[in-house]
């Protein structure tokens, strides 16, 4: 997925996530936003593409961006299923 359309993805997530778990949205726009400024420094490639060049400051932005954004829907997912198995 290239990195313009994972910028869009987590835009969204955070659109749908931000009444439930505020902080977690934002943290999704921050991950959403580190992929934006990607895709302006590495038009049409994907995170990991990006990452392994890991010739300048923008992989490792990438890197923990990767890494937020999947440690923030680990977080999102459990409050979610906690919330549905407690109804």
């Amino acid at each position: 997925m290239p990195l313009a359309l994972a910028a869009l993805l987590f835009a969204v997530i955070a659109t749908v996530e931000w009444d439930r778990l505020p902080g977690v949205a934002r943290i999704y726009l921050g991950v959403a936003t580190a992929f934006a400024i990607g895709a302006f420094a590495h038009p049409w490639m994907n995170v990991a593409d990006a990452v392994g060049q890991g010739r300048d400051g923008i992989a490792v932005l990438l890197a923990a961006a990767r890494m937020t954004g999947f440690a923030a829907m680990m977080v999102s997912v459990a409050t979610a299923l906690r919330t549905a198995v407690l109804r």
